[in-house]
């Protein structure tokens, strides 16, 4: 067994070594000519990523907000939004605008289940709306979400659309430009494979344009693109296009991760998380167990399945990490149902972490005494791995 507990959950991920090295550099200044280089370099590197020629900006802080930040300058206190609920975090998207004094017209789905696009259509006819918020890789029930078909409703509806991608973003295919995005999300201790501290956000021309022109002040300072546009134009020549200071060291984490994700190829990055959310599923499978969603609809980056009745998740979830060091996630106290979430997401997404967090898996049902075939889960997932690598 190894000494350190592996982290096989939807976030924070695995950081690669080499990220993790880079945090043994001296501290730098948050400004000043080679500063300033670095973080432009960085939020251009970013662009690669997001697929976009637009703007990208980096916040200090969690993914949350980022999400607060597209609420805050997309609309205004009387304006409707559409938010999809159909997991934990499409639900917490919601409460973001109601907190903000924005109506929210809620459309939901079943846990397991995908937005649905003529639903979104059909209310875009209805109601006068003023922007669509949705989650691109939804982390709670391991659903992905028609970004792309969505972003179609947008544009034709003339509609703004924001996009979270905190859990797919380095992991699958984003395309904020040719998806019609005009706020998109991203992260750094996910699927890329960095550590927490910062976020990247994608900002579209548009979106500048509608936080200039706002009937109502956005209320606060940091959130608000106004300050943030202030800040890029006067202060861009000493290095701080940013209205707060900035972890140097982790944006330097961040940069190194990107870097990484370049030299491996987007292409190839997102085939691999794909095969290896395939094997997680199957091996599933093998075990006579459920995932939560449909094949088509599943994640790359994060596995819910169901457990069987009788098995508690926290008391599953406790042994295979007091076992094995293996941590996996908890379901329930996210959405109801009782199971257990693996991420398989930046180092994560590979047989050789796979592979071991299946046999404990399977190890730790029978001892509780779920009936399984030894060996059938990794069988099930190198048979994957044999065929797609």
């Amino acid at each position: 067994m190894q000494d350190k507990k592996i982290l096989m959950i939807p976030g924070p991920s695995e950081a690669h070594p080499e990220v993790l090295n880079v945090l043994s550099q001296p501290v730098m200044p948050h400004y000043g000519k080679e500063w300033g280089e670095i973080y432009e370099d960085t939020c251009q590197q970013l662009k690669k990523l997001f697929n976009t020629k637009q703007s990208v900006i980096i916040l200090a802080g969690p993914g949350g907000l980022g999400l607060e930040l597209s609420v805050a300058n997309l609309i205004e206190p009387g304006d409707k939004a559409i938010v999809v609920h159909n997991g934990f975090f499409g639900e917490l998207y919601g409460k973001v605008v109601e907190l903000y004094e924005r109506m929210p017209v809620v459309i939901t789905k079943n846990f397991g289940e995908a937005a649905d696009v003529n639903s979104i259509k059909e209310k875009c006819k209805e109601e006068d709306i003023k922007a669509i918020f949705l989650v691109h890789n939804e982390t709670s029930t391991a659903v992905v979400n028609p970004v792309k078909e969505i972003g179609e409703i947008a544009k034709n509806n003339g509609i703004l659309y924001a996009v979270d991608a905190i859990s797919s973003f380095g992991g699958m295919e984003l395309r904020c430009d040719d998806w019609n995005i005009d706020v998109c999300v991203g992260y750094a201790s996910k699927a890329l494979g960095s550590i927490m501290g910062v976020t990247p956000v994608m900002i579209s021309e548009k979106t500048w344009e509608v936080a200039k022109n706002r009937k109502h002040p956005i209320r606060g300072r940091y959130m608000n693109l106004n300050v943030w546009e202030e800040y890029i134009e006067e202060l861009t020549e000493i290095g701080h296009p940013f209205p707060a200071s900035v972890p140097t060291s982790v944006v330097l984490a961040l940069r190194k991760a990107i870097e990484l994700a370049l030299e491996e190829g987007l292409e190839n990055r997102y085939k691999r998380h794909a095969i290896s959310g395939k094997a997680v599923r199957e091996g599933i499978r093998a075990l006579g167990l459920k995932c939560l969603p449909k094949e088509e609809i599943a994640s790359d980056t994060v596995t819910a399945l169901l457990l069987p009745e009788g098995i508690s998740e926290i008391d599953l979830r406790r042994f295979i990490e007091e076992k094995f060091n293996i941590m996996v996630s908890l379901m329930k106290n996210l959405i109801g149902l009782e199971g257990i979430r693996i991420g398989h997401m930046g180092v994560t997404a590979s047989q050789f972490y796979v592979i071991p967090t299946l046999a404990a898996l399977e190890k730790t049902l029978s001892i509780f005494g779920f009936k399984t075939k030894p060996g059938s889960a990794v069988a099930a997932a190198m048979d994957v791995y044999g065929r797609y690598l």
